[in-house]
């Protein structure tokens, strides 16, 4: 079932779940709990079957309650920083991501493209300014240029490469943004959607 949204809001083709064909998902959830060893999510994170013992992350269920991209890109987001201090206190490398291996891992996650809503591009244009975008990325020739100019992604609409990008630059974005003083901006629910559907829709007018 492809999911086809309104102007404005993701068009994501990722999984084709009608409930026939539910148990399709099993193996992609599997492929995905394999990256999140790979990756060294359960150093943080009690994997399906683990108890959580000490481990501070939250526990990974299998199957993860359904969610929109939307929202566990919201989720990752606002987790990034805390991942990166954990990286750094153990020593370990931050772990470079594939699209594939995202592909798995997000639906590992429980993310399912027909749960996202319709976005508020409206509510999407003030976030850009209260979540201080601008202060590192330059839009329509407003902003800074320390990083990439927001009109040259086209990912906005599509969770997996955005997911990919944003994980394997975290670094490099932490540390700009430590270094520029600027507040890491957390992302309450449902805010994600409405930034990525202005962002995806102002991306695609200046194409």
């Amino acid at each position: 079932m492809g999911a086809v949204v309104a102007s404005g809001s993701f068009l994501v083709v990722l999984l084709d779940v009608p409930g026939s064909r539910a148990a399709d998902q099993i193996p992609v959830r599997q492929a995905g709990e394999r990256v999140a060893v790979a990756k060294g999510c359960g150093t943080c994170h009690a994997l399906p079957g683990e108890t959580r013992r000490k481990k501070p992350g939250s526990v990974f269920l299998s199957p993860a309650p359904p969610q929109a991209p939307s929202e566990v890109l919201r989720r990752l987001w606002n987790h990034i920083p805390g991942m990166r201090q954990h990286f750094l206190a153990r020593g370990v490398v931050w772990p470079e991501v594939r699209v594939e291996e995202m592909t798995d891992l997000l639906a590992f996650l429980g993310m399912q493209p027909g749960l996202e809503r319709a976005p508020n591009p409206d509510r999407g244009r003030a976030l850009v300014m209260q979540k201080g975008c601008l202060k590192c990325h330059e839009l329509a020739g407003e902003g800074a240029r320390a990083a990439p100019d927001l009109t040259q992604f086209r990912w906005f609409r599509d969770p997996v490469p955005l997911a990919t990008a944003l994980w394997n630059h975290a670094p490099a974005m932490l540390d700009r943004i430590e270094q520029s003083g600027i507040p890491y901006p957390i992302f309450r629910e449902g805010e994600m959607a409405d930034l990525l559907g202005f962002l995806g829709a102002f991306s695609d007018a200046s194409r």
